[in-house]
């Protein structure tokens, strides 16, 4: 009988039904297919990424992962079976999880202020604080991101002041946190949408990173708005090359202040 030698591994492609389905870390980066994690790490005498391992622990739909600020050998992982991992990627191997989250995670991103702490909200939130480790673990809700009138897209921690938040909406709209200030919940509609029924998912979500207020985002049909969230006001508009355009990330670009790039479903902007 002829023997059967496994020669190679054909890697699944990306999901496309959900968001922050990609993250990376130094020189590692990861993706979700549909149940399965695959982390590529770039070899440094060939100058190219190459697959160093497959996480496989989710029984249905990943909706999301984020890769810690802090250690670059962990990130978490949420799915539709109401579940949160965390992995370590050096040791291969789940660390924590959360089991029987209330509502599936749709969106999912680490507490900067608290290493073993991992934010997640589904639906209408609230937004739930999973604490993993130290000395009192356990889960806790956000005082004020709950009872949204519109489902949640995805939702950001400012990268440098402490606490401050934003939701992004189906309605179009964003919902935006900050301690010891008035909470500012669906705002920011694009004034397309004003005064209608009509929804324009926000697609994408990010901070300047030199600034305390401006972020950009990116609504499924209305282009993308550079946004005060302290004025409440549109800065700028950019307008889509084409009208069947829509972009799906977006990511300021480090070393090119003011400068950002976007991926859509036409390619790269």
């Amino acid at each position: 009988m002829a023997k059967v030698k496994q020669v190679g591994l054909l890697a699944a492609g990306c999901q496309p039904w959900n968001k922050d389905v990609c993250a990376a870390s130094g020189d590692r980066f990861a993706y979700c297919a549909t149940l399965a994690i695959y982390i590529y790490q770039l070899d440094q005498q060939y100058n190219e990424f190459k697959l160093r391992s497959i996480m496989s622990e989710h029984k249905k739909t990943i909706t999301a992962i984020s890769w810690s600020p802090d250690n670059p050998d962990l990130f978490v992982s949420a799915s539709a079976d109401n579940l949160l991992i965390v992995w370590n990627v050096a040791e291969q191997k789940a660390v924590a999880r959360l089991d029987n989250t209330k509502g599936v995670p749709a969106s999912v991103s680490w507490c900067l202020n608290c290493s073993d702490g991992v934010a997640f909200v589904s639906q209408r939130g609230p937004l739930y604080i999973w604490v993993y480790g130290g000395g009192d673990p356990g889960v806790t809700v956000h005082k004020e991101a709950h009872s949204f009138l519109s489902d949640i897209c995805l939702f950001r921690w400012h990268p440098t002041k402490k606490g401050k938040l934003v939701f992004g909406h189906t309605d179009g709209s964003l919902s935006i946190f900050q301690p010891g200030c008035k909470s500012q919940k669906h705002v920011l509609r694009p004034e397309a949408l004003e005064g209608t029924d009509e929804e324009d998912p926000v697609s994408a979500l990010e901070w300047d990173p030199l600034s305390t207020d401006y972020l950009l985002v990116s609504n499924l049909h209305n282009g993308i708005r550079l946004v005060d969230s302290e004025a409440l006001a549109c800065i700028t508009s950019f307008c889509f090359p084409s009208s069947a355009a829509s972009v799906q990330c977006l990511a300021w670009v480090p070393s090119a202040p003011g400068m950002f790039i976007t991926g859509g479903n036409r390619g790269l902007f």
